[in-house]
This record gives C-alpha cells, structure tokens and sequence, in this order.
C-alpha cells in the first residue's frame, strides 16, 4: 500500500472537516429537538396539572352548589310551611267566632301577617329568577329619591314598630331616573333585613346624602352584625339558607339578592360593611343622579298645578277579586268603574276615558292580552296606562303581557301599597319620552 500524497492527506482532512461539522450541526439541531420536547412536556405536564385543579375545583363548586340547594330546598319547605298552620287555625276560629268580634278580628290580623309573608316569599324567588335571566324590565321615570324613601319607611313603620328608626333626609329633592316600585322595594328589603337581625329597641338609622354624581343611601343598624366569610357572598342567592332551621330569622337570603339585581340594573352599586358578631352592618347604595328635569311632586303635575281625580277601569270576571280592586282603589280616592269582559272594557272605556286600566288575563272569550292589544290599536284609547293581574307571575308571561301592550304586571292577591304605588309611578313623566296622560 503505497504512501498518500499531501494533496491526498490534505483532501483527507477537509473531507472529514466537513463531515464533523455536519455531524455538529445535526447534534444541535438533535439537541434543540431534544430541548423542544421537553419544553412540550413540561407545558403538556403544567397545563394537565392546571385542567386537573380546575376539574377539582369544578368538582368542588358543583359539590358545593349541590349542598347549597338541599339546604335550600329544606329552608323553603320550611318557610312555605310556617305560615300555613296559622292561616289553617285561623280559619278554624273565624268558622267557630263571632262574625266581628274580637277573636274574629285577631284571626283576620294573623292571616294577613301570614298571606303577607308567603306573597314576600314568593316575589322574591320570582325576582331571582327574573333577574338572573334577564326579564326585569324597569318601568323609569323621573322622580324625587328623597320622597320614594320617605313613604317607604312610612309604609314598613308597623314593621319596624319595635325598633328606634332614625330617618335623615336632605330638604332638597334629589333627582333619579329609575323604576320607583323597584327602587321602593330595594329599600323596603334593606329595611326588613335590618329589623330582622336587630334585636328590639335595637337601633335602624335610614340616612340619604347627595354627593357630586350619586346620591347615596345608607341604612345601618345595631344588630347581630355579619362575620367576614358570610359578607363575602352576602348578595349571593340563598346565602341565608346556610343557617340551620332553628337559626333561621324568617328569610330565604333571597332579599339581598334583589336588592344587588335591582340596584346594578339602574347603573348603582350596593356595598355592605360590618366588623363583626353583634357590631351591627351597615349597606350601602349608590345610584346616578339625573338632572335633567324637575320631579312633580306628590299630587301636583310638573307644573305645580294640582292633580285631578284619576279614572280606573278595572276588567276582571271573577266578582270577588273585582269587588275587592273597586273598594281598596276607592279608598285612595280614585273614580272606578268595572267591566265583566273584554268587550265590556272596551266599550265603557270609550265612555268612561280612564287613565289606567287594570285588566285581568285570564279573561273567558277575549282573553287580557287580546284586550291590550284592542286599546293600543284604537286611537282613542291607545295611550291609556296598561296594567296585567294574575295570579300566576311567570317570567314568560310578564314577557307576553309586555308584547301585548302592558306596562306593568300586578301579581293577585297584592297589597294596597303596591296597587297604589304601581299607579303613581306610571303617573310620573318617563325620563325618555314615553305615554303620559298627565293632564290637568
């Protein structure tokens, strides 16, 4: 084997250069590879990890949402039947008593209490329920924030009869665009919460300020006060029904949660604050000001002039529920008429020219929502105010009234505060434009 020449040796040399470079770039493109699985794995690894923790996690609220229900469910139960056994001995003693008399009168006061206290209930699951589903719809208007929590309190003395209220109020009005109803049961249920966990004598402070572009509400009591996890999920549905039956003060948890519902649908917030076990809460509402324009005030038109009688037809075929519209609106000195059906209501309306119409739905024939849409077709008739009552306040059929013409929905059988309340704030000019039979 002969010798290599240098020029071989030398073409040797670079050849094998060549091919160790190679292979040392094959090397680190095998180690870049290489650096790239394991970069894939461990974020394979962390994100398995994390889908792990949040299937735990989901597990957990499910778990925890499921034991918030059973409690629910057996709370309910226990609060739908608390009032029954009254109302059923009640009954028992009206059959037996004097038409009249004293025990008669005492049985007639306890029913009330309790019809009053299962119709709460029963509102407020249906406001939930409504509000989490996005069916609220708020009537506005234009109105004097400091008169709304003025009567409000007024309406709710006798349930605060055995608690100090102090009430403070600005002298001037405060203007807000909002649902005056609504905006009457926000601080109705703040009122009613308060006196619930505030022990008799015990202290409720109702203060309304005005700031640069809120107007802010705050009621406070002295009473059992709220520990830090529960003020946590204070606005949360069924917060309450954590509480044992035995610890239960007569509340599903469900006030509050309206109560947020409501506030954030007019553009507000609500807060509450407590340092601790009986050191009492404090809750907080902010609401936008609207200045706009002047708010009428109660029985004067905007222009200060004073209000007429106002004319309410009331369309119902069931005699009993009819009789007892007529009487509870005559006693707020309204001028009534009652029509047994929907051709009836047409024609007296045509003669009688009312303001509002209280029409029930399920009229036999021409059914309530066909005699909606009977007066917003008719040109005489078509700005006359709407309202539904039924006995039943589903979601689907507020939305159905709504379509056919309705303003408002009155649930049956409905306090004379709330008849009356729904009348004045459909009375008030809306903030937009809208219907107005605000005449002299």
């Amino acid at each position: 084997m002969g010798t290599k020449s240098p020029k071989d040796v030398n073409a040797e040399n670079q050849r094998l250069s060549a091919e160790n470079v190679e292979l040392r770039l094959r090397l680190q493109e095998a180690e870049q590879a290489l650096e790239a699985i394991r970069t894939g794995l461990a974020e394979y690894s962390a994100e398995h990890k994390h889908t792990e923790e949040a299937l735990r996690e989901a597990n957990l609220q499910l778990a925890e949402a499921d034991r918030h229900k059973n409690e629910f469910l057996g709370l309910l139960s226990h609060e739908l039947r608390n009032p029954l056994t009254p109302i059923r001995n009640s009954i028992y003693i009206l059959e037996k008593a004097t038409p009249g008399g004293p025990q008669a009168r005492r049985a007639l006061a306890v029913i009330d209490r309790q019809m009053s206290h299962l119709t709460q209930l029963v509102d407020d699951l249906l406001d939930v329920t409504r509000i989490s589903r996005g069916k609220i719809r708020l009537q506005r208007a234009r109105l004097d924030l400091v008169e709304v929590v003025r009567r409000t309190v007024e309406d709710h003395r006798a349930f605060l009869e055995h608690h100090q209220v102090v009430l403070e109020l600005p002298d001037d009005a405060i203007s807000i665009d909002g649902d005056p109803t609504r905006l009457g049961q926000v601080i109705g249920n703040l009122l009613i919460n308060a006196a619930k966990f505030t022990p008799e004598k015990g202290k409720i402070s109702v203060v309304l300020a005005r700031t640069s572009d809120s107007a802010v509400l705050e009621v406070a009591d002295t009473g059992l006060g709220i520990d830090p996890d529960t003020l946590k999920r204070l606005f949360q549905p069924f917060a309450q029904a954590e509480r044992s039956l035995s610890q239960s003060r007569g509340g599903m948890g469900l006030g509050l949660a309206v109560v947020k519902g409501l506030v954030e649908l007019h553009g507000g917030a609500v807060s509450a604050h407590s340092d601790g076990p009986d050191q009492g809460a404090r809750f907080t509402v902010r609401l936008p000001l609207d200045e706009k324009g002047s708010v009428a005030r109660e029985g004067q038109n905007a222009n200060g002039t004073h209000a007429r009688k106002r004319k309410v037809l009331i369309i119902e075929d069931n005699v009993d529920a009819a009789t007892r519209l007529r009487e509870t609106l005559e006693r707020w000195d309204r001028e009534v008429e009652v029509a047994r059906s929907g051709p009836e209501g047409l024609d007296k309306a045509h003669l009688f020219d009312p303001d509002f119409v209280l029409c029930a739905l399920g009229l036999r024939g021409m059914d309530g929502y066909d005699v909606a849409r009977a007066f917003r077709a008719d040109e005489q008739l078509k700005d006359v105010h709407l309202v539904a009552t039924s006995n039943s306040v589903l979601p689907e059929e507020i939305e159905r009234a709504a379509q056919a013409g309705f303003e408002r929905h009155l649930s049956e059988p409905s306090s004379v505060e709330a008849i009356e309340e729904i009348l004045r704030a459909m009375l008030r000019p809306p903030s937009g434009g809208g219907r107005s039979r605000s005449g002299p």
